[in-house]
Parts: C-alpha cells; structure tokens; sequence
C-alpha cells in the first residue's frame, strides 16, 4: 500500500531534523577545538601544555571559546536527541531515556562551563558543576550505552567501542588530575577533551546516516 504524499513528506522531514541533531555531533567538537586551538595562539604567553582550556575563558577574546563551548553543548545534546529517536524504539523503556540522559550531561556541562566562566564570580561553580557532569556523564553514558548496544548486531562495533571510551575517559580523568603538579596539566585536559568529543564525532556520524531508516 503506498503511502499518502503527506506521509511521506512527515517522513522525510522527521529524517532531515534527525539527521541535522546528529551531525550536531560531529561540527559541535570540530568548532570547539578549532576555537581553543585558536584562542591559544592569539594568547600572548598562554601555554596549551601547562595551562587548561578555561584559562581561555576569561580575559582578551574570551567570547571566542565561550560561545564555542556553549554552542557545542547545545549542539552535544541535540545529537543525544537523535540518538534517542534513532535507537530509542530498539533500546526500549526505561534504557533509552538513561542512555540519553547521560550522554546529555557532557553537553550540559560544557555549556556550564561557557556560561560560568573562571570568572572570579563564577570560578567555583565552573568547576564544582561543569567538570562533574562532563565526566560522570561521558564515563558513565560511554560505559551503560555501550552495553546496551552490544546487544543490537548493527550497533555491536559502536557498543565495544563506547566501553573502551568510557574505560579511556576514566584513565584520562585521573591521569590528568595526577599530572597538574607536574607541569602538562593543560596537555592532559586537552587529551581528556578530545577523546570523549571523539565518541559524539563517531556516534554522530553513524546517527546521521541511520537516519535514513527513521519512521515517522
């Protein structure tokens, strides 16, 4: 039976949005590293290896990496919106909203982050609340969303991955706490960035082009 044209159009609408969240996934971390690594170099005396990203944040062209971490938030969490209605019908109650809901948090957290600046008004909330959800939320989302989808054949790559993502953002965590003493704090905080920016690059992508396959 063929499908009404409004049908249809409802369809491909609803893949188009879907597709632009999960995409948001992948610009969302290409805009953010491309602004620090920016706003770094235009830093008379800034250090990317001794000194972390929210150093940026405050001070000459700080709305450079704000507005980008803010923006990537939004754009984070768009794409957990995607990835619910892609995989939610397959993953089922009540795992689709804990899967989402924890890979919100990472966004959530940068966009903390851009609004609660190292500001002296606003330091301790930057780091008390946006450093937490970013990294409960990827170890945890990377580490309970990877088991959920091992259990999909399509998705089994994408699951052992997320393990091993949420096991490598554990390590990086603690690694780059242990070595502020040391000299390469701000090296090590860019590592733990990329690589848990690396798994909505990832996911993004697939997302988008699973898109396709969305009813309704």
């Amino acid at each position: 039976m063929l499908e009404s044209p409004e049908r249809v159009i409802a369809t491909r609408r609803a893949a188009l949005i879907t597709r632009l969240l999960a995409l948001g996934g992948v610009l969302g971390p290409l805009i953010f590293v491309v602004a620090f690594t920016v706003a770094g170099f235009l830093r008379p005396g800034y250090s990317a290896i001794h000194q972390p990203v929210s150093d940026l944040g405050v001070g000459s062209r700080a709305w450079l990496v704000n507005i980008s971490v803010v923006a990537m938030g939004v754009l984070l969490i768009g794409c957990c919106a995607a990835f619910l209605r892609v995989l939610g019908p397959t993953l089922g109650d009540p795992w689709r909203w804990v899967c989402s809901g924890l890979l919100a948090l990472p966004g959530l957290g940068f966009a903390w982050a851009g609004i609660f600046t190292e500001a002296p008004a606003t330091v301790t909330l930057h780091w008390i609340v946006g450093m937490p959800l970013v990294g409960i939320g990827s170890i945890g989302g990377f580490l309970v969303t990877g088991l959920r989808l091992r259990r999909l054949e399509s998705w089994r790559g994408v699951g052992t991955y997320s393990i091993a993502a949420s096991l490598c953002t554990l390590a990086l965590m603690m690694a780059m706490f242990a070595t502020w003493t040391l000299g390469v704090g701000g090296l090590m905080e860019r590592v733990f960035f990329v690589e848990i920016l690396a798994w909505y690059v990832v996911v993004g992508w697939r997302l988008a082009g699973d898109s396709e396959t969305l009813n309704g």
